[in-house]
């Protein structure tokens, strides 16, 4: 279910002050560009060791406008730096796919679309960004922080071909900071200790074309949907997406 809409003024953030955030990383390491314009709010993307015939991780944020911690947990991935994973990683990256979401605390984009199941229309701006990053284009792994209001717990989604699921390891060390969402059934999908065991076509039977079975089918063999309960503290939140980042780029550099 939605998370109800927010009309108070008081829930408007400041995309500015994020603006600032992100252009504030450029330097050697990093660079920003700015990948389209939503609602006159410009979508920034930033590149780190792309162009260094590195593999390259893609990780977003703020598909979901009400989804907060998403956002602020990858733009203080993006603040510590990347030189721990310097000529073994490249990085990809949106912070906030979805600025005029993220500025009035609400779900949807302005054309009130759920960005994350229109994969499919041609008239989407903050879809045609992903897909325009994504053209042609193998990803070594692909994260995207989300969260759940209604959710007791964390809990995340992967997909990976090829290789064993890392997800029960990321789980045991996300729960030394934030309970898991224990439930034997998740969004309707079975679920063991946080991890969601879902059918990629069921679910694309019931919702259409989106953006994370999209990258899967086509851009990476490895991805994984991050949800955090927003019922927890925003530092605990954004701590375990953090733990989730650390712990799939260290599976893919090890």
């Amino acid at each position: 279910m939605p998370k109800p809409i927010l009309q108070s003024r008081a829930d408007v953030r400041n995309y500015d002050e994020l603006v600032r955030r992100i252009e504030a990383l450029v330097g050697d390491e990093m660079r920003t560009k700015v990948l389209g314009e939503a609602a006159g709010y410009p979508i920034l993307g930033v590149e780190c060791g792309v162009g260094e015939n590195l593999p390259t991780a893609l990780v977003t944020g703020g598909v979901h406008g009400d989804e907060p911690a998403g956002v602020e947990a990858v733009l203080r991935f993006l603040e510590c730096g990347l030189a721990l994973w310097e000529g073994r990683l490249a990085f990809e990256v949106i912070a906030c796919v979805n600025p005029h979401g993220w500025v009035h605390n609400v779900r949807n984009n302005a054309q009130d679309l759920d960005i994350n199941w229109s994969y499919a229309r041609d008239d989407v701006v903050e879809v045609q960004v992903i897909k325009t990053l994504a053209e042609g284009r193998r990803f070594e792994f692909a994260v995207d922080c989300h969260e759940d209001w209604e959710s007791p717990g964390f809990y995340l989604y992967e997909l990976r071909r090829g290789s064993f699921q890392i997800g029960p390891d990321i789980l045991r060390r996300v729960a030394e900071i934030c309970p898991l969402n224990e439930s034997a059934e998740i969004e309707g999908e079975p679920a063991r200790g946080g991890l969601v065991y879902v059918d990629i076509s069921k679910v694309e039977k019931l919702r259409g074309q989106g953006i994370p079975l999209e990258m899967f089918y086509g851009h990476t063999d490895h991805l994984f949907t991050v949800e955090t309960p927003t019922g927890l503290d925003m530092e605990t939140r954004v701590a375990a997406q953090l733990v989730v980042l650390d712990a799939v780029i260290e599976d893919h550099v090890k």
